[in-house]
């Protein structure tokens, strides 16, 4: 609990002046020895301990009424479930989630969960802490930097609390604070968690939870405290725009798109609406009028006329208005398509030969594709700077060899790297991840798919909501997948939890906005599984893995807001201009450049590179965590969630006065209660009166009558 006057606590001695009081009236009385009062004193030892408990209760509430009065006078101060109670700590980490879907609005004021949730983080640290605390800020778009901060008003000043289109990583922010905790021995430490519970910002089923539970748990004096906004937006639209190609015929020119347009919340997605939409084109705007069905507009080949001298260009497609502002709008450039070109490094050709076939099937007409076959001594032949995928059935390069630092230059350069089991394998991992030994079919028939992950990844349901086949795949060999440094993320499991598909997570020296490397444990061989004879889903997988490293071809890009998204070097980011610019973006740091959604170009002429930015897809998820499980995330530490919503102006650290005031009042009404003489009966008084007084007549004495006067 904290005090705005916390001076007043001093006089809190003088709750003890009833006491005082009491033993000074003791002392005053004099003791006077009177014979007819030791009838009374025997009479009255019936009764002495209910006196003496009455007393002892007359005199505690009257030091409860006077220390209630003091503390109503010091002001004091709880809020968040009592969340902020306990004193000032000597350090208070704030974990700021700034992503996208942090910027859902509440219509009539227009404030975002962030603003709402940074306002009231400033009122409530200022208010309970007083200044008497450190404050250092820790922010989803630069875990690497903590940031300390001179006081709590400057929180919402700070351009590292504000609005962003990435994703934000809960767990990799915790384990910032952990660092940042141990590094400095920062004392007793609150840290407060500022998020809408986004599920895949959260990343609950992953690995690294359990470590930092156990890490926490060591450290003495640690709580948590969370601030959730988790309620999804009511009638919220996002647009995806999946592909956008420029085709010319008869002497015309247009831009051909496909894209989606979902409704978030499911419950409102019912019957037919009209929603218009407004295509811009280099910074020419067209509105097309469009039915969303069921909560669904799935667009393709939507053809938008445009100048035939118009070779290359950007543009966006907005939705109306609503309470989440960050999925109404989807950025993309468009030029001279590159060859998307994969490269298969593998010591045996014909087994790849089913993979070559499945890259080289056209899913995109306008485009064209490419596969070639190298063995592994032919590395050097790699075209890295057209390649965008890259399978690996080899043994892994040793972490010193210039080829494993080629692979990872490939990773940082947004591309994919898709690992596929050699038939030997040596010690050598890969980013922390090895291969182990082959596991054969038990009883010698294809072991099914238990489980994998159709949210998200290169396993993920379509965009209509229709799964993979995942489930009838089935495996008669594999390689075991260890992770020995590096994090893995499972994508698909086998009946045993043992891992067949998994991603790797960026290492920490890679950038954020580096592409994807897989490592998938089987081989789609008949004598390894069914992958070649079902086929949809080797297509589905090859393709998206191709299509995520094809995102930085050619000069004409599409990436995802992130850090690094531009290029580490501050000097490289500077570079960078936005084309689709507006008066507030103008004003925005060089360092938001690459975490805020839009248009950037690099370069003049036909030869600038022109790069689209957009929020990650899964911000656009309407799952959030339930409280259960942010209590399992979180089970052995001290923490408190407080869900709150954007319309809710109550403050985190409310006076609570009003309380020490009723108790003053409960307390004084009580102890006048107590000092009220007992209640007598005033039948038994009389009957008593009347027998004192009345005689039998055989006993009644001679002098009855009073005597008279001599005279």
């Amino acid at each position: 609990m904290s005090f705005l006057q916390p001076l007043l606590l001093f006089a809190l001695p003088l709750a003890l002046l009833p006491v005082i009081i009491h033993l000074i009236h003791l002392h005053r009385r004099r003791t006077v020895h009177w014979a007819a009062m030791q009838f009374l004193f025997a009479a009255q030892q019936m009764n002495r301990g209910y006196s003496r408990l009455r007393r002892w209760l007359i005199l505690a509430f009257r030091v409860l009424a006077v220390a209630a009065i003091l503390l109503t006078a010091a002001r004091p101060l709880a809020g968040g479930w009592l969340g902020l109670t306990g004193g000032a700590p000597d350090t208070v980490l704030v974990l700021i989630d700034r992503s996208a879907s942090m910027e859902q609005q509440n219509l009539a004021t227009g404030l975002s969960k962030r603003e709402a949730g940074l306002k009231k983080l400033t009122d409530g640290i200022r208010d309970a802490y007083r200044g008497r605390t450190e404050l250092v800020l820790i922010d989803s778009a630069d875990t690497a930097n903590p940031q300390p901060v001179e006081k709590p008003e400057a929180l919402a000043e700070l351009p590292a609390t504000w609005a962003t289109d990435t994703a934000a990583d809960l767990p990799g922010m915790l384990q910032a604070g952990l660092d940042y905790i141990t590094s400095n021995q920062t004392g007793r430490t609150d840290v407060w968690v500022l998020s809408d519970l986004q599920q895949g910002d959260w990343d609950a089923s992953g690995g690294r939870w359990e470590p930092l539970r156990q890490a926490f748990t060591e450290l003495p004096g640690i709580r948590f405290h969370l601030l959730a906004y988790p309620q999804a937006a009511p009638d919220n639209l996002a647009v995806t725009v999946e592909r956008t190609a420029r085709r010319e015929s008869g002497g015309k020119a247009e831009l051909v798109l496909d894209l989606e347009v979902v409704a978030t919340d499911s419950a409102e997605s019912e019957g037919v609406t009209e929603l218009p939409l407004r295509f811009v084109i280099n910074g020419v705007t067209s509105v097309h009028e469009a039915e969303l069905k069921d909560g669904r507009l799935s667009l393709r080949g939507h053809a938008i006329p445009i100048d035939a001298g118009v070779q290359r260009g950007w543009g966006r497609v907005e939705l109306p208005a609503d309470a989440s502002p960050a999925d109404n709008m989807w950025h993309f450039v468009f030029d001279a398509p590159p060859t998307l070109k994969s490269v298969l490094v593998t010591d045996d050709p014909l087994a790849m030969t089913p993979v070559r076939a499945a890259l080289e099937a056209p899913v995109d007409p306008d485009r064209a594709y490419e596969a070639i076959i190298l063995p592994p001594d032919r590395v050097a032949e790699i075209p890295w700077d057209e390649t965008a995928l890259i399978l690996w059935q080899a043994p892994l390069p040793d972490p010193a060899d210039l080829v494993a630092r080629q692979l990872e230059s490939h990773l940082e350069a947004g591309r994919s790297l898709l690992f596929l089991p050699p038939e030997t394998a040596d010690a050598n991992a890969f980013l922390g991840v090895a291969w182990g030994d082959w596991v054969n079919s038990p009883d010698g028939s294809p072991a099914l798919i238990d489980w994998w992950r159709s949210d998200t990844g290169l396993l993920a349901a379509t965009r209509d909501g229709s799964a993979l086949p995942v489930g009838e795949i089935g495996v008669l060999r594999r390689r075991t997948i260890t992770a020995k440094s590096g994090d893995i993320l499972p994508l698909a499991r086998m009946e045993n939890n043992e891992p067949l598909l998994v991603r790797l997570a960026p290492a920490a020296d890679l950038d954020r906005a580096a592409g994807e490397a897989w490592f998938l444990a089987t081989l789609p061989g008949t004598s390894h599984s069914t992958l070649a004879r079902d086929g949809v889903v080797l297509f589905a997988l090859l393709h998206r893995a191709l299509d995520a490293g094809a995102a930085t071809l050619g000069n004409a890009q599409q990436r995802t807001a992130a850090p690094g998204a531009l290029g580490d070097a501050d000097a490289a980011i500077g570079q960078w201009k936005r084309i689709d610019k507006t008066e507030e973006e103008n004003l925005l740091p060089t360092p938001l450049l690459p975490l805020r959604a839009g248009v950037l170009s690099r370069g003049e002429g036909d030869d600038a590179r022109l790069v689209a930015l957009n929020r990650p897809i899964e911000e656009d998820l309407p799952a959030r965590l339930p409280t259960t499980t942010i209590d399992e995330l979180f089970a052995g530490l001290d923490h408190r969630i407080i869900e709150d919503v954007v319309e809710d102006e109550r403050s985190l650290a409310s006076e609570i006065w009003r309380t020490f005031l009723f108790l003053m009042a409960a307390a004084l009404l009580l102890e006048a209660l107590l000092s009220l003489p007992a209640k007598r009966d005033p039948k038994k008084a009389a009957e008593k009166t009347t027998g004192a007084a009345s005689f039998p007549p055989s006993e009644t004495p001679a002098s009855s009558s009073p005597p008279r006067s001599a005279a």
